[in-house]
């Protein structure tokens, strides 16, 4: 238990610094591509498609930086953390069994990181985030959400009485087929870059022994 406390402080320490230190770029890329293809072809002539105004690089925090500090964190989690820890419950030494356990548990946390990666994108594309209370952000967010992932299925309701007024109409959730992409394109990113990180790092260190 101890060193896994010891490696989630490590991990949130290291996803904090990598926070601050790409949250202006990152930030910037993703309002650059949503004033590039959302707003350049975008098919609505209402105008309410503009441009969202960029963020300076050298910004440390902002609009969409909670989420992007938590995606960083499991991310780095995945392997500093969870990986390990298969590693120790499966009986065996190889090279495979390692990325193997690197695989898997990449693709664990990306059910979590690919919904928060698309949030992040989402407020730092949302000029409106900037400018209202935490409060009210993390409302936005829930909205999202609910909306990005989960489509409304109406309830079949039967009516027995009709004398009185028709009940209110209830819905079922099922999950979108959007969660289904953006867990596949993350993926298959996050997948290869951390395995074959781990691994060029793993054989790094196995040399200077």
């Amino acid at each position: 238990a101890s060193k896994l406390s010891c490696s989630a402080v490590a991990s949130f320490g290291a996803s904090l610094v990598e926070t601050m230190l790409t949250f202006g770029s990152q930030s910037r890329n993703a309002q650059m591509a949503y004033n590039n293809s959302f707003v350049m072809f975008a098919s609505v002539t209402d105008g309410s498609r503009k441009n969202v105004p960029l963020t300076r690089v050298q910004d440390v925090w902002g609009p969409g930086a909670e989420a992007l500090l938590v995606r960083n964190f499991l991310s780095v989690m995945a392997v500093r953390s969870l990986s390990p820890w298969l590693k120790e419950r499966i009986p065996g030494e190889s090279r495979a069994k390692a990325a193997l356990c690197d695989v898997s548990s990449s693709l664990v946390t990306c059910t979590v990181t690919a919904p928060v990666h698309q949030l992040f994108n989402f407020l730092a594309t949302t000029p409106e985030a900037k400018q209202v209370s935490l409060a009210r952000r993390a409302s936005m967010a829930r909205k999202f959400l609910r909306e990005q992932y989960f489509v409304p299925l109406p309830r079949e309701v039967m009516i027995t009485d009709f004398s009185r007024p028709p009940p209110q109409q209830e819905y079922s959730w099922r999950i979108s087929p959007v969660a289904l992409r953006d867990f596949g394109m993350r993926s298959v990113y996050i997948t290869t870059v951390f395995t074959l990180f781990v691994a060029f790092e793993r054989t790094l260190c196995g040399s200077m022994r």
